[in-house]
């Protein structure tokens, strides 16, 4: 593999790096999708999302608010910036 193969690979802690202080939404195992701020991450994928609230995966509609939580990495199917993808 060449330099310039290896240099494209893109790292996920990398962009979570860029996601820090903007709003996210977080699909869970569960089937649960979660919105709020990321405020921290570690290596294990682990987050920390302030203002924090459930929401509808269908209608993005709020239906528990929570405020800061911690959300384990094992637990999470993915992160996403925008609504577009809970349907």
């Amino acid at each position: 593999m060449s330099m310039s193969t290896s240099s494209q690979i893109i790292q996920p802690l990398k962009i979570f790096q860029k996601l820090v202080g903007k709003s996210v939404i977080v699909r869970l195992k569960n089937n649960k999708a979660i919105r709020g701020i990321l405020t921290a991450y570690d290596n294990c994928m682990n987050v920390v999302l302030d203002d924090a609230e459930e929401i509808d995966p269908k209608t993005s509609q709020t239906i528990v608010k929570y405020g800061r939580v911690y959300i384990r990495g094992n637990q999470v199917l993915f992160i996403s910036t925008t609504d577009v993808v809970l349907g």
